[in-house]
């Protein structure tokens, strides 16, 4: 199992959404859409690694920098309003931890973290150990806590997937030649974002005795720092950021932890013995043997010879 895989295995069951390894926006995003980082409307896919791919935006224009690929044929945007979206600044506070297991943070430098939050003060050789007994160990720490966003009137969305389903596949695997999987593509209607954030997946293979890892201070005080903590050892098990070029801008609540929204796949029916329409809840195990991923709630399923289309629906409610 890879790294990204344990991780989300680990963390899905918080019921925060779709937990992504690699929270940072692609580099080669136009700068407008780095600075938001993924959003409500975005359709894309989660990719192996356990990032976000963006491939266009249902609540902006064509021409928007958010649609640099296109947009799929019979195009048409969303649109809502202020009150559609529920937003939650700081659901997660400054210095919280989500993890499946329980595990403790304690600063080891000289100037000891204030209550409630070891990554504060921030300065050169700052020093925090996090250890834990479990045999396997999903963790996202907040050092500026993170805000959600969640769509309100989730109908809206599931009914445009319904609408149009096909004309997305046809455009992404046809226009855009991505061969992306049916079932794969995601229609995003919440996001937990942060602005700083350092995630590990670890086993402890021997199962015997404590696994500590060390985050250090990064670069403090540079205006080009990579990130603020960093994980001392060097491994694909552990990351941290942002990643940000020299002379970049610290960008605030641009980095998606977690992810919520529909799951689109296309299903052939026969027009004339119709599949029932079931409702359904996702498990990890159905989604670690399909390759996707059950924190969507919806599949939209559409007859490629008629125009009828059908909905496996799980109300979102259940996973928040």
């Amino acid at each position: 199992m890879s790294d990204s895989d344990l991780y989300s295995r680990l963390l899905f069951p918080k019921k925060h959404g779709y937990p992504l390894f690699h929270p940072q926006p692609f580099d080669d995003l136009l700068e407008p859409a780095r600075r938001i980082g993924t959003e409500i409307g975005d359709v894309g896919i989660v990719t192996q690694e356990g990032s976000f791919d963006p491939i266009f935006n249902i609540l902006r224009a064509k021409d928007d920098p958010s649609n640099r690929f296109g947009v799929p044929p019979a195009f048409e945007s969303v649109s809502l309003g202020p009150e559609d979206i529920a937003t939650r600044t700081l659901f997660h506070l400054p210095g919280s931890d989500i993890s499946n297991t329980t595990v403790v943070k304690k600063r080891i430098d000289v100037e000891a973290g204030i209550e409630d939050n070891v990554f504060i003060p921030l300065g050169a050789g700052a020093v925090i150990e996090v250890s834990t007994n479990s045999k396997q160990t999903g963790l996202l720490l907040l050092p500026d806590g993170a805000s959600r966003w969640d769509l309100r009137q989730q109908k809206v969305f599931r009914d445009y997937a319904l609408k149009h389903a096909q004309n997305w596949y046809s455009f992404v695997n046809g226009d855009l030649g991505r061969m992306v999987g049916n079932g794969d593509l995601y229609l995003v209607t919440g996001v937990t974002k942060s602005t700083s954030w350092s995630v590990a997946a670890v086993e402890n293979h021997s199962g015997e005795g404590k696994v500590s890892l060390r985050l250090k201070a990064a670069q403090v005080g540079n205006a080009g720092a990579s990130r603020a903590w960093e994980w001392e050892s060097a491994s694909s098990s552990v990351d941290s950021g942002p990643r940000r070029n020299a002379g970049e801008e610290l960008w605030r609540d641009n980095q998606t932890v977690f992810l919520r929204g529909f799951k689109v796949a296309l299903r052939l029916m026969s027009l004339r013995r119709p599949k029932a329409v079931s409702i359904v809840n996702a498990n990890w195990s159905d989604m670690s043997s399909t390759g996707t991923f059950g924190f969507f709630f919806a599949i939209a399923a559409a007859n490629t010879i008629g125009s009828q289309c059908e909905l496996l629906f799980a109300k979102p409610s259940q996973y928040e």
